[in-house]
């Protein structure tokens, strides 16, 4: 838009240049920053090399406003892959609050959303980890909603992996959430269609000869009796394990929990 000359234009002509300018802000772009908080290793700390804590390029985003959603990409910083500017490409949420999730799939209101019975991997990563941003502005602070349970298999003998299921005797570990952001940290409740099994479901066969890591989002908290089933192609059930009587397993919001399987 060129800047007016107010030796050229009358002061009615200004006014209507200004609603026309404010009109147009609107309807621009409406874009944000984006940040995104590490997962950590639950015994040591630090931060995981094995799960990508980068935004990506095209990493979708919805962001619910005070009128409606929007849909937005990232575009990862060069010298700062946690940071990424977010682009418009469909709806616009409107004005402050702004709720965010990443990623954009299991959104379904402001403050709901759905973790599916079904994650899938490439070959054993973690991709699309749940996060969730509370903002009044247009920088928004994701924050993970989930922990993650990391398993290493290992077997020269068993068959290429294509899959992995974890039980949680009466306990939900996926379905509809309700969320709400408490000071930094979100907290999730269990609302409807919830089961007790998550399953992990690789691409393509995955070797373990050599060792690989497997990782499963799950909602934090203490889980006893779990228990970790070993698939090959076409659901051929290659081991089972269970977590020994009177032990609990801890999965913490954030931080990476790991169990080490030779077969």
């Amino acid at each position: 838009m060129k800047k007016a000359l107010l030796s050229i234009f009358s002061v009615a002509t200004l006014v209507m240049g200004m609603t026309s300018c404010n009109k147009d802000a609107k309807e621009e772009n409406f874009g944000f920053t984006a940040s995104m908080e590490a997962c950590v290793d639950q015994e040591t700390k630090t931060v995981l090399d094995g799960i990508n804590v980068n935004w990506e390029n095209n990493d979708q985003i919805i962001v619910w406003g005070t009128e409606a959603t929007g849909t937005f990409t990232a575009t990862p910083h060069a010298d700062n892959a946690t940071i990424a500017d977010l682009t418009q490409v469909a709806g616009n949420p409107g004005d402050a609050t702004y709720y965010a999730f990443y990623p954009a799939e299991i959104s379904m209101a402001k403050n709901m959303f759905q973790l599916p019975a079904v994650q899938n991997t490439d070959n054993g990563e973690l991709s699309n980890f749940p996060m969730y941003a509370v903002s009044e502005t247009r920088n928004l602070l994701f924050k993970n909603i989930f922990g993650a349970l990391k398993i290493n298999l290992q077997s020269a003998t068993l068959p290429a992996v294509k899959a992995i299921e974890v039980t949680t005797p009466g306990v939900a570990i996926n379905g509809i959430f309700k969320i709400k952001m408490y000071g930094a940290a979100p907290t999730i409740r269990i609302e409807k269609n919830g089961s007790s099994t998550t399953r992990l479901e690789c691409a393509t066969a995955v070797n373990i000869a050599n060792g690989n890591d497997f990782y499963i989002a799950l909602p934090h908290g203490n889980y006893s009796g779990l228990q970790i089933r070993i698939l090959g192609e076409n659901d051929t059930e290659l081991a089972v394990k269970t977590l020994k009587a009177g032990k609990a397993l801890n999965i913490g919001r954030s931080q990476v929990t790991n169990i080490n399987l030779s077969l």
